[in-house]
């Protein structure tokens, strides 16, 4: 929220930080594309397990790959963001865990993803995404001549 000087007028909402366009909205899809592919990826893999008939396993799966699209579409990258942040944060912890050290490499992976998905929830989607459509910049146009009051 942006303070305003003015004491009784109210400060001006915003959902997102900026949109910013350019070679930085262009790295901010990049980052987005990187996240939302392994968020996809890895709800493929929850779905075609061997094990992966669990309705637990399914629902994780779907969530997965809905929370990829829609940060890759860039569609509520803030509410997507931190989804994908909690579920990639709890998987390289539950990778952490196990004793095999073998595993500690995906965990770092999974963190790093975690870690990622959060800068983009607290930054925004950028230029290239339908928030920016949404809710991005709007020109206000005042026109120059005054009128004389009524």
């Amino acid at each position: 929220m942006v303070r305003s000087a003015h004491p009784r007028r109210q400060g001006l909402r915003k959902f997102f930080s900026t949109f910013p366009d350019g070679w930085p909205g262009v790295g901010l899809l990049l980052l987005r594309v990187a996240v939302a592919s392994n968020a996809i990826g890895q709800g493929l893999c929850a779905l075609l397990r061997p094990n992966g008939t669990a309705p637990a396993a399914w629902a994780l799966g779907l969530l997965a790959i809905l929370a990829g699209l829609v940060f890759l579409a860039g569609i509520l990258t803030p509410i997507a963001g931190f989804v994908l942040t909690f579920g990639f944060l709890s998987q390289g912890v539950a990778l952490f865990l196990p004793a095999d050290a073998s595993k500690h490499g995906c965990a770092f992976a999974a963190l790093n993803l975690a870690a990622m998905s959060l800068a983009l929830a607290l930054l925004g989607p950028g230029a290239f995404s339908v928030d920016a459509r949404l809710f991005g910049r709007l020109e206000i146009v005042i026109p120059d001549g005054r009128r004389p009051p009524r």
